[in-house]
């Protein structure tokens, strides 16, 4: 058995940059652009405009096609362009692509792109030449992704939507997808446009990320900090001259940094730190929107877990209910949580037939669940665990580090399993091994949640051949079915009973035990100017927005 992670406790500290410069011989005859560090003669240096981003995200790669967590993302979506943006309340919005169309066909999409937008300088790889961004790498960036030898996680999305790209002009790009499918916007929303110098150089994406936002790659101190400055190339003009994220893993340091003015956004405030940041005065709390799924997922190829029935009892000996209610305690009244039968949060499409996944859900009942192993042959030994053909029912239940919801569930869970007769042991790992070891299909059991996107039910729920993550290895033809139906329904009622009737096959197979909805705040200090949509995985300067602290 691997030995357990430790969490290790960062040390922040952080000082505001003061710089200075020439004097000038002429008092400026114009008013500096908002975010200039400036110093006219006689006057004190301005300060950098600084934003301390709090995280407890680890970055697991910087590689813009490799990267699967929202770790990642905070930092690549400031240094990489997207096609189109979506805000907090799933509005697609413009990014490099200024406006975009669908033709009456349902599958023909042209997209007219800014002008004036090039690729970062002051590195290796394009030294000072501004080079502009054009179709032509909008189209090498999405066949790149095509193409199965360069490992790209959006490879089976892409292949299975687009049949052409053809650049119209310079700043036009039209793409023609195989059939209608209404997730076209966000899976274009997910790609990151990538220089086709860096890939045909050999460039190390992951230590020097070159793109074409609002914001340069600085540094990146492994399990520490990634730093970005300002991209004076911008169309737009940054408020703000640096953007640092701190890597804090520990939620509890989290949240004292944030208390302390040592960062000026934690990403991530979990139930345990509400009551306390919720009296200081300088910050401010916000729901992160969308419920967060979390499940326990069962490998259904292993022995243990390849009959349904068996499955199904595991999640009888399991009271979510109480657990949730010894996870999530608050005086604030603030919303942490909602019971799950299915892995579509209820601010989703399809998310509001609790009802109907609730009766597909088996009861809390762990006498049942114990009874219907005895029918399956498995008996309980001396120890008082399971045991079949000499084999104990015993397994690990893993989840990553970083998450003291998750963490806390798999030890109150485990305990519940050890009460009917299982022998399950909860273990931490490291946030990048634990992606690796749900990639490769490895794990037995284990907790993640996410996947609460447009796509979710997709990612979660349909088979995928080409990855384990999140799917363990499930694969249903009916549901398979349903969703791609779905898909290329443009009628949203008739799409959401489509999704509707999919996860309800789904969660009676029970692959995966949903268990609760989190809604996790983020702690924003008030000094923090137009940051109304409270994430950091949107582009902190964008047409709607231009993000910047006092």
């Amino acid at each position: 058995m691997k030995r357990k992670s430790v969490t290790i406790a960062v040390a922040l500290a952080l000082m505001l940059v003061m710089i200075s410069s020439a004097c000038n011989t002429s008092t400026p005859s114009t008013t500096p652009t908002a975010g200039t560090p400036t110093t006219p003669q006689g006057t004190t240096p301005v300060a950098e405009k600084v934003f301390r981003i709090g995280t407890n995200m680890n970055i697991t790669t910087l590689v813009p096609w490799r990267s699967t967590t929202d770790g990642d993302y905070y930092v690549l979506n400031q240094i990489y362009h997207k096609l189109v943006e979506m805000d907090f309340y799933s509005v697609f919005r413009p990014s490099f692509a200024r406006e975009w169309s669908c033709a009456d066909d349902g599958k023909t999409w042209t997209f007219k792109l800014l002008d004036g937008i090039y690729w970062h300088t002051g590195n290796n790889l394009f030294g000072e030449e501004k080079v502009q961004v054009t179709a032509e790498d909008v189209k090498f960036t999405l066949e790149f992704h095509m193409d199965p030898d360069n490992g790209s996680t959006r490879y089976a999305d892409l292949v299975a939507t687009i049949d052409t790209i053809t650049v119209i002009d310079p700043l036009t790009i039209e793409i023609k997808t195989y059939d209608i499918d209404v997730l076209f916007e966000y899976k274009m929303y997910q790609i990151l446009i990538i220089p086709s110098k860096a890939v045909e150089t050999g460039w190390d994406f992951n230590a020097h990320p070159v793109g074409s936002n609002a914001f340069k790659f600085s540094n990146h101190v492994i399990d520490t900090e990634v730093v970005l400055v300002r991209n004076d190339d911008y169309y737009l003009r940054p408020e703000l001259d640096k953007v640092i994220f701190k890597i804090i893993p520990d939620t509890s340091v989290l949240a004292i940094a944030l208390e302390n003015k040592e960062i000026d956004v934690a990403t991530s405030v979990t139930a345990e730190h509400l009551d306390n940041l919720a009296v200081v005065p300088h910050v401010i709390l916000r729901p992160s929107g969308t419920g967060t799924s979390r499940w326990l997922g069962m490998n259904p190829r292993h022995e243990f877990f390849q009959d349904r029935d068996v499955r199904r009892a595991l999640a009888m000996m399991l009271d979510i209910d109480a657990a949730c209610g010894a996870i999530f305690q608050s005086s604030t009244g603030i919303k942490l949580y909602e019971r799950a039968y299915a892995p579509i949060p209820p601010e989703r499409l399809a998310g509001n037939q609790s009802a109907r996944y609730k009766a597909q859900f088996p009861e809390y009942n762990p006498e049942e669940g114990m009874s219907i192993l005895e029918s399956k042959g498995w008996a309980l030994n001396s120890d008082g665990i399971f045991e079949k053909d000499g084999k104990t029912f015993s397994f690990v239940l893993q989840v990553g580090a970083g998450n003291s919801i998750v963490e806390n569930y798999a030890v109150i869970v485990s305990t519940m399993f050890k009460a009917s007769g299982i022998d399950c042991t909860p273990y931490t790992a490291e946030w990048g091994t634990h992606l690796s070891d749900m990639a490769a299909g490895t794990l037995l059991m284990w907790s993640v949640g996410g996947y609460s996107s447009l796509d979710g039910p997709m990612q979660i729920m349909h088979s995928n051949p080409n990855s384990y993550t999140p799917n363990p290895g499930y694969s249903n033809p009916d549901v398979d079915a349903l969703l791609e139906e779905a898909w290329r329904t443009i009628d949203t009622e008739k799409r959401g009973e489509l999704i509707a009737q999919a996860a309800e096959l789904y969660v009676y197979d029970m692959v995966f035990i949903t268990s609760f909805f989190q809604y996790s705040q983020i702690g924003i200090g008030k000094n923090v100017l137009d940051f109304d949509h409270p994430s950091v995985y949107i582009t902190l300067v964008n047409s709607w927005r231009n993000v910047s602290v006092e």
